[in-house]
């Protein structure tokens, strides 16, 4: 049982604590005020995952701490529990969210990951929210409800091992079966391959050195010759530039004597005379260093040519040639331990497979039996809601395929880790319309009470003390309401049940009646939340019936049904 909610820094909420008792705990308030906000608390610190907008503005972290009381550790817990000390029958989960680095979560004081935290939750919470209604429409998900309902989940998991070692061997006898002499060809082919790139040792980068290298090579008496005839004019001819330099100096220095002005002028003239001093420095020793050689020349190009006949063999760069290398030594590698014998490979196929079906017919059977005690389960509970002639059916098939690994009467079947069967859950409100895919067929109001009618149906099956119903009511109002204000507390008889609510018929049936709303408190929007009792329930009560304009009637109406619901 949920005991102690506390909630700090959550969207709307600045801080709150909320004690839930035993039965049924209804939550009502304006729609905005934050009812569904606490519900999304209790599921943070369930094991869902936050995000930033959770956290309320203008503060760094969302805190939730949810205190459960356990009466008793049956076969769910199965000592679960024992090593966060639950033993003196309380146990608190936290989770703490910030904006920087995520969050943290405990049981008790130990610190565990989320996927511990859903696991242990489970055996204590179950949240139907109102995504429910779009999972229970969902065809694929039908299989999971009954097969929770059938409690074989030893069994699949078995089935779901052996199906994964079935395709495992399915894919191994496929790569054993390649014909032998089809992989020595691509062996020879590979370490041929191998051996020619690495004997040619081609380097990254290479290929545009060698370029380089051979325009210099091949232009070498050019670039000697413009290179003396650039350092004559610069600096040897008797005519150079060098000299015309210091000419132009002397000529400056002794005119412009006196000058503000001369200085900077005459320095800039020397500098150019360094630089132009350093440049034929520089160009004398880059034409020394210019080798007229015919035989590298050569060797540059027979370079050049064998990695242009590699590029254009292997259709890559030198780049994709040197990747290519690498995944050849690795497919290589893989090829050379490709000995296993596909007879010995199909021998244990046939054998997996065989226990996989005769595992498969198995579970087959068990859902075949929860299929018929669901369904009266199903529809005796709706019928306590109003919905006497509506028709619940399971709908259990399979679908033939000749290259289907699952076999039932000599025919090969689709399936997956699962098993073979197809489940549809199958809905007919009115006789003589017939049976249809409950997505079809169904409104708000009637999948509220489907799934309502199944949460009872899984009540000595669930693992969850404490049921949570976020707007079970949507769609539904009159007579509906009270039939399913009567299953919420039936539920609420073997288990706690926390629900939000609109209808006065559900909330009069509470035995602990909370209201939520939006306070301001310096100037801004907080959720907050309160226990009615006596006159403060009668006037909630009222104001579902009469709206926000709180009659006498209205007020006398709501004293009636209180008394009348025995609250």
């Amino acid at each position: 049982m949920l005991n102690r909610l506390r909630i700090k820094n959550f969207a709307l909420i600045d801080e709150l604590e909320v004690r839930f008792g035993p039965g049924l705990n209804i939550l009502t308030g304006a729609t905005g005020a934050g009812k569904s906000i606490i519900v999304s608390a209790i599921e943070l610190a369930a094991g869902n995952r936050g995000s930033d907008e959770i956290i309320r503005t203008g503060k760094d972290s969302a805190v939730v701490e949810a205190e459960f009381g356990i009466e008793k550790k049956d076969d769910f817990f199965k000592g679960e529990l024992d090593e966060f000390n639950a033993d003196n029958g309380l146990v608190t989960f936290k989770r703490e969210y910030k904006k920087a680095g995520g969050g943290r979560a405990y049981i008790g004081r130990k610190r565990v990951n989320l996927s511990t935290l859903k696991k242990i939750s489970r055996y204590l919470i179950s949240v139907l929210g109102q995504h429910s209604h779009q999972r229970l429409l969902d065809s694929s998900t039908h299989i999971n409800y009954l097969d929770n309902f059938a409690n074989h989940q030893e069994d699949l998991s078995g089935l779901k091992k052996l199906y994964g070692e079935v395709i495992l061997l399915k894919d191994k006898l496929s790569y054993a079966k390649r014909n032998m002499l089809e992989i020595n060809d691509r062996i020879e082919l590979l370490k041929f391959q191998i051996s020619e790139i690495e004997k040619a040792n081609l380097k990254q980068n290479e290929e545009e050195s060698l370029k380089a290298e051979k325009r210099l090579l091949e232009n070498s008496r050019a670039i000697k010759e413009s290179g003396e005839t650039a350092v004559s004019i610069l600096l040897e001819s008797e005519d150079s530039v060098i000299e015309r330099v210091g000419e132009t100096e002397k000529i400056l220095r002794a005119s412009l004597a006196g000058q503000v002005a001369s200085e900077d002028i005459l320095g800039m003239i020397s500098s150019a005379a360094d630089s132009i001093n350093e440049a034929a420095i520089k160009i004398r020793n880059f034409i020394d260093g210019v080798e007229d050689n015919p035989g590298r020349l050569e060797e540059v190009n027979s370079r050049l040519h064998e990695i242009f006949r590699l590029k254009k063999k292997y259709e890559y760069d030198v780049s994709g040639i040197l990747d290519y290398l690498e995944k050849s030594k690795k497919e290589l590698a893989n090829l050379r331990t490709q000995t296993d014998d596909p007879e010995s490979i199909r021998q244990s196929l046939d054998k997996k497979m065989a226990e996989m079906n005769d595992l498969a017919r198995k579970i087959s059977k068990m859902r075949q039996a929860a299929k018929v005690k669901l369904e009266k389960s199903v529809s005796e509970n709706l019928s306590r809601m109003g919905m006497q002639k509506a028709q619940f059916v399971i709908d259990i098939s399979c679908e033939k395929d000749d290259d289907g690994i699952y076999s039932l009467g000599g025919e090969n079947l689709s399936g997956d880790s699962s098993g073979f069967d197809m489940v549809e859950f199958l809905f007919c409100v009115n006789p003589g319309e017939g049976l249809k895919p409950l997505a079809r067929i169904a409104s708000g109001g009637e999948i509220s009470r489907v799934m309502l009618a199944m949460k009872n149906a899984f009540m000595d099956k669930s693992e969850g003390g404490c049921e949570i119903f976020d707007e079970i009511d949507v769609g539904i109002s009159g007579e509906a309401a009270s039939m399913v204000a009567d299953q919420l507390k039936l539920l609420s008889n073997n288990r706690q049940v926390i629900c939000i609510t609109h209808l006065h018929q559900i909330a009069s049936a509470a035995d602990h009646h909370f209201k939520v709303f939006k306070k301001k408190v310096r100037g801004r929007s907080v959720t907050m939340i309160e226990e009615l009792k006596s006159e403060d329930r009668v006037r909630e009560i009222a104001s579902l019936l009469s709206g926000k304009s709180i009659t006498k009637q209205a007020i006398e109406g709501a004293r009636e049904i209180l008394d009348n619901s025995g609250h």
